[in-house]
């Protein structure tokens, strides 16, 4: 279906697999138009309600694919960051469904800026994560200085970021890099059962968590209230929510169909 990235849908997960090995999953344009294709797929089907990102072969990615980009004495990165990263970030943020990024061997530079990007990260012990970008002279970017300080904290995501540290997966999750550690021979079955449990969930009311916890760290109590407030009128609306408490009142296990 791409040529850079291996698709595939089963019970409601889509899997998103950056697939260029031979240089660790490095991206270039064309995984940059690969990858946004990916996710337009995985958001618009209405039978995906997970979706992970991963790497094939040994690493998620080592980051950008320098070789594919012309550098010529002062090189506008910006103008690049603006027709492929960032385009790419905006549309994952508006994606609704959950995102899960599942982490082995190497992340590194905007590879784990994807990463950052993603609602869930999932790591193997064997797993090396870096911001690596101070290492060629450069500020982070992908979205990094949005995702990391929230995720770890300011003083540490300066750290990771000034001093350019490799960190595993034990690591990552002990300082909120990640959400769990994973057994690496039981990846994908880890995988799977996490995945899994957020296809059953509510997909409705995921998204609208989703979009107002993103949006509260920028603004006052008052304004995020009243986001809870307009959210929860459209959540008392939906037939998952009538399925939830129906389940409840007859005490049985919901069966949640994502609307």
């Amino acid at each position: 279906m791409f040529d850079t990235v291996n698709y595939s849908v089963d019970s409601g997960v889509a899997t998103i697999a950056m697939n260029n090995p031979n240089t660790l999953n490095a991206i270039h344009l064309g995984m940059h138009r690969d990858l946004y294709a990916a996710f337009t797929a995985a958001n618009e089907d209405a039978d995906v309600r997970c979706i992970v990102l991963t790497g094939a072969g040994k690493g998620f990615s080592s980051g950008a694919d320098l070789s594919s980009i012309r550098v010529q004495g002062e090189t506008d990165y910006g103008e690049y960051l603006a027709q492929t990263y960032n385009k790419l970030l905006r549309y994952m943020m508006s994606i609704r469904k959950p995102i899960v990024a599942a982490i082995h061997g190497v992340a590194a530079g905007a590879g784990l800026s994807l990463a950052l990007a993603c609602d869930f990260r999932l790591v193997t012990a064997e797993a090396k994560l870096t911001v690596a970008f101070i290492k060629i002279g450069l500020i982070p970017d992908a979205g990094a200085h949005f995702f990391l300080p929230r995720l770890v904290g300011l003083s540490k995501a300066l750290e990771l970021s000034a001093l350019g540290t490799v960190i595993g997966g034990a690591e990552a999750v002990s300082i909120g890099l990640a959400n769990k550690l994973l057994p690496q021979d039981q990846m994908d079955a880890e995988v799977q059962r996490f995945t899994q449990h957020l296809v059953s969930m509510p997909t409705e009311a995921f998204g609208q968590m989703k979009e107002i916890m993103y949006k509260s760290m920028d603004h006052d109590l008052n304004t995020v209230l009243g986001w809870e407030e307009a959210g929860q009128r459209l959540m008392g609306r939906t037939e998952d929510h009538k399925e939830g408490v129906t389940a409840f009142l007859e005490k049985r296990a919901p069966v949640f169909k994502g609307c």
